[in-house]
């Protein structure tokens, strides 16, 4: 009787620890979703599908390794993507980040331009860890957010890095005056806000200093103004239908200077195709090039070559190393709490396809790679940081004629 008894209790143990065993395995999550807000249709397009690219890849590349070990669960979790189309809209950015949160449960997000214009107060709301790319105002960093965070520099990373590079040509040879063309809206306002006032700093002489309205159809009078002022380098900020425009008309009234920075114009990689001969020496500001020598770059760069028949787009290794900061992060945290996530990712110091990754308090990255960017013969070409240039910096520009 009393062996029976026993056999009866040994039983129900077993049971009880077989249900409670699977309510366990119930609790741990088939994957670790993550949001990505790009613009896959409108104007932001370009910049929304060379994201894309990158985010891709990087998830690929970790699942293929296994996932992401939490140790909540002992357990090696896959990182599930799940991509929504902000169609450059900042209204829909907030709205698609609202679905991620309450629909998909996401644990981060990443994501370009419109994700900060339109959705921090989602971020903040729902404390989710944000993760932004070619957003490079740094004001949107300095108004106490604590769940944004970008891995690329920002508008004073940009006016350092482009004087320091004019820095290296021979003083002799040195362009000494500038004419500045204002965009009026707020990313061209602060950029050259702190373009000027570092090529101020470094005694270089502003002799044109004019504003312009976005989509505007005639610079001639801006271009002429900086040609009879005796302007050796433009320095500017344009949209890219802008920059196109500014740079023919440039033809048109023989303006020759030394140096063209058009810093947002010719990221688009159909500058090329569209400009020809006239969109030659163009520099911008990148702040990554699939040219730099950091860990896993040329991984990247094999994969994309396989899916797209060229190295890595420039938004596409910022958008790789933003998955691979949120990785670590989850990883370092042990746990799918976004609290906790979002304070791993403020203490990161880990190296990526941008480099090395440390935080300041307000999320913007310390020692940003200040990848500059020059087109040449028909191609993007990395001119600066020295250590990782491809060629030397085209300068002085050829007159038009000759180009």
């Amino acid at each position: 009787m009393r062996a029976r008894i026993f056999a009866l209790i040994v039983s129900l143990l077993l049971i009880q620890g077989s249900t409670w065993s699977a309510i366990a395995a119930s609790n741990i999550p088939q994957s670790i979703p993550i949001g990505a807000l790009v613009s896959l249709s409108g104007f932001d397009s370009n910049l929304g599908a060379q994201a894309k690219a990158g985010y891709e890849i990087a998830v690929e590349d970790i699942n293929r390794a296994g996932g992401i070990f939490v140790k909540e669960y002992n357990k090696q979790l896959p990182v599930e993507l799940i991509i929504q189309d902000m169609e450059s809209s900042p209204t829909k950015a907030a709205s698609r980040m609202e679905w991620l949160y309450t629909s998909k449960n996401v644990v981060a997000y990443v994501g370009t331009t419109m994700i900060v214009t339109g959705g921090t107060g989602v971020t903040e709301k729902n404390r989710i860890p944000t993760m932004t790319i070619a957003t490079p105002r740094i004001i949107q960093h300095e108004r106490g957010l604590r769940y944004l965070f970008s891995p690329l520099g920002k508008t004073p990373d940009m006016a350092k890095a482009i004087c320091d590079l004019l820095d290296t040509i021979p003083v002799e040879k040195k362009p000494k005056t500038a004419a500045i063309f204002e965009e009026q809206a707020d990313m061209g306002i602060e950029l050259i806000g702190y373009l000027r006032n570092e090529a101020v700093r470094r005694n270089y002489r502003i002799v044109s200093d004019q504003k312009y309205s976005q989509m505007s159809k005639d610079f001639s009078p801006l271009l002429i103004a900086a040609k009879n002022a005796g302007a050796e380098m433009l320095l500017s900020s344009p949209v890219t239908p802008d920059g196109m425009i500014m740079m023919r008309q440039m033809k048109e009234v023989d303006y020759n200077p030394k140096l063209i920075v058009l810093i947002r114009a010719a990221d688009d990689l159909s500058w090329g195709k569209a400009m020809g001969s006239v969109g030659e020496s163009v520099i911008i500001m990148s702040f990554w090039h699939h040219a730099v020598k950091f860990p896993g770059v040329s991984q990247l760069n094999s994969a994309h070559q396989s899916k797209f028949g060229r190295p890595a787009d420039i938004q596409t290794g910022p958008a790789y190393a933003s998955v691979q900061i949120i990785a670590s992060a989850i990883e370092k945290a042990g746990t799918l709490d976004t609290t906790k996530i979002r304070d791993a990712v403020a203490a990161s110091d880990l190296m990526t396809v941008t480099g090395r990754i440390r935080f300041h308090p307000n999320g913007t990255v310390v020692d940003p790679c200040p990848g500059i960017v020059q087109w040449q013969k028909g191609a993007q070409k990395l001119v600066w940081p020295k250590e990782f240039a491809e060629v030397p910096l085209a300068y002085p520009i050829s007159p038009w004629k000759e180009r």
